[in-house]
């Protein structure tokens, strides 16, 4: 135990009352110095003090304890929460509320206390300075509130706004978005390949993907130099990523000699009508299912670039459309 309690804790955490209660001697601020003397036998408790004389006592219920002190006497009892306590005594009944600096009583407030660094003061004094404590504590809470209401409200208008923006965004894209379909696409793509007497059903599957990465990673784009940022998948092996990173390469530079341009861009029709045949080709060769999952890679390298671009859109849609894969893109419902 430390010297007049100093650095002892309440259940409350705060500091004790700063006093010193030995098994004999009690002294303290408020109660001066006195001798005292405790027995207890047959549930009655029996205490000498020289301050405030003989007091015997016992628990008539839970919480309720009668006492004789001098003569006079005495009936406590405290039921309920901290929140709203109720305090019985002879003179009746009272309700008090507990804070982290005492106690304040509603019904009488003399009988509040207030405690602060282990210094306690009682009666009205208490109550005044609680009353303080209180004030500033609904100030303080009323300021809180404020703030995060406030915050709320921010919070609310910043996503209103960007709902606002991606609908936008979403009506934009759909303005701009190519509407194609594989018909119209077909028979271009098809001159392509005869104007090069090329022949993609004798070529293997691996070859045919890789192009289709090609085209939409990076012919999608308006460019004609693979990124091979695009297979970089932590779930795909090196040696697997190095090789289809070496394929699309090749089937790139074929790509481009076809198309006879370096601006893939400038026609979308051409490139869309090569696509549709690679897919075609590709789609003849895999079971339904690994058209679905070619399709989802091949969404996935368009993004690993950055948002997909219109003429990427209407890629993934024609795909769609030719492995007749049901896909719903992320912003759409």
């Amino acid at each position: 135990m430390g010297f007049l309690k100093v650095g002892e804790k309440d259940r409350s955490g705060r500091q004790k009352r700063i006093e010193h209660g030995g098994k004999y001697l009690r002294a303290s601020r408020t109660g001066g110095v006195s001798l005292r003397a405790h027995a207890r036998a047959a549930g009655v408790n029996l205490t000498g003090n020289t301050r405030h004389g003989v007091r015997v006592s016992t628990r008539l219920a839970r919480n309720t304890q009668v006492a004789l002190q001098n003569g006079r006497f005495i009936l406590r009892g405290r039921y309920g929460s901290d929140a709203a306590k109720l305090n019985l005594s002879k003179s009746g009944v009272t309700v008090s509320s507990k804070t982290p600096v005492g106690s304040f009583n509603w019904v009488k407030p003399g009988r509040s206390s207030f405690k602060l660094g282990g210094v306690q003061v009682r009666g009205h004094k208490a109550a005044q300075l609680q009353g303080i404590y209180l004030l500033f504590t609904g100030v303080f809470a009323l300021i809180g509130g404020f703030l995060k209401a406030f915050g709320l409200l921010f919070v609310g208008i910043a996503r209103g706004v960007g709902a606002i923006v991606a609908w936008r965004e979403r009506a934009r894209q759909e303005r701009e978005r190519l509407e194609v379909s594989a018909a119209e696409v077909a028979p271009v793509g098809a001159h392509v390949l005869e104007a090069n007497d090329i022949s993609l059903e004798e070529e293997p599957a691996r070859d045919l993907f890789a192009g289709l990465l090609f085209t939409l990673a990076t012919l999608g784009r308006g460019s004609t130099r693979f990124d091979s940022d695009t297979v970089d998948d932590p779930r795909i092996s090196l040696g697997v990523q190095h090789g289809l990173a070496e394929d699309v390469t090749v089937v790139g530079r074929r790509l481009v000699h076809w198309l006879g341009t370096e601006e893939p861009g400038e026609d979308p029709q051409v490139v869309l009508g090569v696509l549709h045949a690679l897919a075609t080709a590709f789609g003849n060769k895999v079971a339904g299912e690994t058209r679905a999952e070619a399709l989802l890679a091949l969404d996935d390298a368009c993004l690993a670039m950055g948002p997909r671009t219109v003429l990427q859109e209407a890629m993934i849609d024609l795909l769609a459309e030719v492995w007749a894969v049901d896909l719903v893109l992320e912003g759409e419902q």
